[in-house]
């Protein structure tokens, strides 16, 4: 077993943990972003984080590749990764985990790509930093890379925008799998797609998961995609984690109020309400 593993013990089930935020506190301008967050990634596990907009998913993932506004000041907390204090790190240090460990796809596809850069350059980049190798082996990698998204090889030659947006969704996730990461964050993957491509992409991203052994932060404000995807989930509002817990304990017996809320808004087949119920502190 790695050492890097951090080992929690819960009950006689013995959890290894891969990444473990220990009372994470970030304010920018004198307001606390981030609040006390305590969360844990499970190795090989799909952990979700879920909240409505602003409630501090995206400041955490950031976190964990320490790409934090300028502004931002780190008040308190650790957060440990191969038994090391990544908050800790020299900005070489942190520049090598970055992509190499842990990889992150970000919310806006087309905003994430270069829009004056080819696909195949762009996919290509992701090897530079991390791997010294030929300029033919890179480009046997890409056309791998793209297979395994189920992207033909011709769009190597295209821009961003001469591409769908689920195929531009596919190429950030090639991007960041090339390496080969140990932990994988998504942050809202599917937004802004149609539901039939939102399945597509979903099903890819389980796919590759189970191939790689890969741990998997996965971030979304929709909790019918997180029942779909997550062991685990964290629910946040207003920079803290209200509950945290196995999918079936959340989703069946959520403590918070808060959580509760959210749950109540998932659509079901058959829903004759009129109105979805209203948030209240």
């Amino acid at each position: 077993m790695p050492t890097w593993v951090n080992r929690v013990r819960s009950g006689n089930i013995e959890i290894m943990n891969i990444i473990e935020i220990k009372n994470l506190t970030i304010s920018i301008a004198g307001r606390k972003i981030l609040n006390d967050v305590s969360l844990s990634l499970e190795r090989g596990k799909v952990t979700a984080l879920v909240g409505e907009s602003g409630s501090g998913k995206t400041m955490t993932a950031l976190s964990l590749l320490t790409l934090l506004p300028k502004t931002a000041i780190v008040e308190t907390g650790d957060i440990l990764f191969d038994n090391t204090n990544i908050l800790s790190l020299s900005e070489r240090e942190k520049r090598k985990l970055r992509g190499r460990k842990i990889s992150m796809v970000f919310q806006e596809p087309f905003l994430s790509l270069n829009p004056v850069m080819k696909i195949g350059t762009q996919v290509e980049e992701a090897f530079m930093s991390h791997e010294n190798i030929s300029k033919k082996l890179k480009v046997e990698k890409v056309r791998e890379l793209l297979s395994i998204l189920k992207l033909s090889s011709d769009i190597v030659c295209l821009y961003p925008h001469e591409i769908s947006g689920g195929m531009r969704q596919r190429v950030l996730i090639a991007i960041a799998i090339a390496c080969n990461p140990e932990v994988l964050i998504l942050d809202e993957p599917t937004t802004a797609l149609d539901v039939s491509i939102q399945k597509e992409i979903l099903f890819e991203i389980k796919k590759i998961k189970e191939e790689k052994d890969l741990t998997v932060l996965f971030i979304s404000h929709d909790f019918s995609v997180v029942n779909l995807m997550a062991d685990r989930i964290g629910v946040m509002k207003d920079g803290q984690v209200v509950e945290f817990g196995e999918k079936q304990q959340i989703i069946n017996r959520p403590e918070n109020i808060y959580t509760k809320q959210l749950i109540e808004c998932i659509p079901r087949l058959g829903d004759k309400r009129d109105r979805l119920p209203e948030f209240r502190d």
